[in-house]
């Protein structure tokens, strides 16, 4: 099993918009069993599984984490033959985070395209980097034909790898997220949707690269 944590110490990035989207796409690409989870006491993403859940939408599965076991649960999951797990976080960088890092096989970052959240990821980038593991960034929430989504894309490549794939600011995401679903089974063919499964596309080769 690949765990995947979304971070950002900063909130309004997309982390739990992001989280249940690329579940979403990794069951449609039928690369699962995957399974989310969400350690933000918020709980957004798990309010998100409730309402799929009444809506009779059977998967991605969902598992709360026991942080006092984080590394037992994560191992129960993986033994019962998970393929993917998918953790939204806090936007903190706390102790939580830090333990969430360790047991991570990839750290997505979710970033805003603008000159506050750059600043704001200067503070959590260094927990990141004491983890030791794989981090990527990936633009959110991102409004077109701006100078700052370039701009920003260029000032990360000096920080770590960034995703081609992006997310955009879209109605689509809001609208489906109250609803417990995607963008991918609302309009499979909408462009939010060929994103998403791009940006999972994107995703999924460089995790496999890094086992070939």
């Amino acid at each position: 099993m690949k765990t995947i944590v979304i971070a950002n110490q900063k909130g309004g990035s997309g982390k739990s918009t992001m989280t249940v989207h690329l579940a979403a796409a990794a069951e449609a690409a039928r690369h699962g069993p995957v399974v989310i989870s969400d350690t933000d006491p918020q709980g957004t993403a798990a309010d998100w599984f409730n309402q799929r859940k009444k809506a009779g939408i059977e998967t991605p599965r969902y598992s709360a984490l026991t942080l006092s076991d984080l590394a037992g649960r994560v191992k129960a999951l993986d033994e019962a033959g998970a393929a993917y797990l998918f953790i939204d976080t806090a936007p903190s960088i706390g102790a939580v985070n830090a333990d969430l890092f360790a047991l991570a096989d990839l750290i997505l970052i979710p970033l805003n395209p603008t000159p506050a959240d750059l600043r704001a990821l200067v503070k959590g980038l260094p927990l990141v980097r004491q983890s030791g593991k794989p981090f990527q960034f990936v633009l959110s929430r991102v409004r077109p034909n701006l100078r700052n989504n370039d701009g920003t894309a260029v000032a990360l490549q000096s920080l770590g790898v960034v995703l081609t794939a992006r997310m955009h600011e879209r109605v689509i995401y809001a609208e489906t997220f109250a609803h417990g679903k995607t963008a991918l089974e609302t309009d499979p063919k909408s462009t939010a949707a060929h994103e998403i499964s791009a940006l999972w596309t994107e995703i999924r080769k460089k995790i496999e690269s890094k086992n070939s």
